[in-house]
């Protein structure tokens, strides 16, 4: 069994992106969470974030890491998407690992939007959104969504919510998640 590392901006994410994997990919790879306590500002001050991945990937026996990250913005931002990529290569570098970049458009709960149908079974509610990957903001549409439900989404419910989902309407309703998919069973490979 092959083990690959996960790198996220918060540990809801990492388990959320965990759970969702482990669909598909249970008993071919084992999923191992390499910073529990990081979040998006330790991410982005790399000097001790860097040591600390180092050593936690080198004692681990990853094969190489997935990194996990929010644009927090349209991928039509170019701007900002360089700036994600340079960051993901100057970490990648530096801890040796041929690792991926899973990159979400906007954030995270865009996924979630790709199995509408799921959430909507969920906390009882009716959704029907267009391309998820054109929702700017999704957590605050959950939100929304939900804000007069006696059960309210938070974003704490990810992880839960991610075990749920079809990983199969996520790719097929996810341009970022697909083309992530392909990279993934490409490296498996």
């Amino acid at each position: 069994m092959i083990k690959v590392g996960l790198v996220g901006e918060d540990p809801n994410d990492t388990s959320s992106i965990k759970n969702l994997l482990e669909q598909r990919y249970n008993g071919k790879v084992q999923f191992k969470e390499l910073t529990k306590n990081s979040t998006g500002a330790n991410l982005d001050s790399l000097g001790k974030f860097k040591r600390v991945l180092k050593k936690k990937f080198d004692d681990s026996n990853c094969s190489f890491i997935v990194y996990v990250r929010d644009l927090d913005e349209l991928e039509s931002h170019k701007e900002k998407l360089s700036e994600r990529i340079k960051w993901f290569k100057d970490l990648n570098d530096h801890v040796n690992s041929d690792g991926i970049l899973m990159l979400n458009i906007w954030e995270l709960e865009a996924l979630i939007l790709g199995d509408i149908e799921t959430f909507n079974k969920m906390y009882n509610v009716s959704h029907k959104p267009g391309n998820p990957m054109f929702v700017r903001d999704p957590k605050k549409v959950l939100i929304d969504i939900t804000s007069k439900n006696r059960k309210q989404f938070k974003e704490s419910h990810c992880p839960d919510i991610f075990k749920q989902l079809s990983i199969d309407k996520v790719e097929r309703n996810c341009s970022c998640f697909k083309k992530f998919i392909a990279e993934f069973n490409e490296k498996l490979n």
